[in-house]
């Protein structure tokens, strides 16, 4: 009976999902955020005028901040973590707040917002990864 127990426990029942720590959580949020530049800049009216070699690097980086986001997801078992990220991401590029802010800052899909954000996912990849892979101290997202 204790085998069948066991058996059962350890087939049916599934892994314990651990939340992120507070800070990890902060990062995520902070990552979502730049997504969120990112989409209004793709959802906004100047994006269809952009080339193609830059619309693509545009959509490359929402998908590298995403994928960052899953590899935590994916080390905290946090199925729920993913889904939170983008429809936050959708909400943040919802508020006019932050398309005025796209818009103001880097006239939605200026060079600077590639240079600024290439930069951003580079090294939050490193931080982040390094730290997944278990070489570092927890990473902080770098601030936007």
């Amino acid at each position: 009976m204790k085998a069948l127990f066991l058996c059962v426990t350890l087939v049916c029942v599934p892994a314990m999902a651990a939340s992120p720590p507070p800070r990890m959580m902060s990062n995520v949020y902070s990552l979502t955020e730049a997504a969120a530049i990112l989409t209004v800049c793709i959802e906004g009216p100047t994006f269809k005028a952009v080339p193609a070699d830059k619309a693509r690097q545009f959509n490359a980086l929402v998908a590298r901040l995403g994928n960052l986001v899953r590899g935590i997801a994916s080390y905290y078992r946090d199925e729920a973590l993913t889904v939170t990220f983008e429809r936050t991401r959708a909400r943040i590029a919802g508020e006019a707040q932050m398309q005025n802010y796209v818009k103001a800052k880097y006239e939605f899909c200026g060079d600077r917002l590639l240079q600024d954000m290439e930069a951003y996912v580079a090294e939050n990849e490193k931080l982040i990864n390094a730290w997944l892979a278990g070489d570092a101290a927890p990473a902080k997202a770098v601030p936007r």
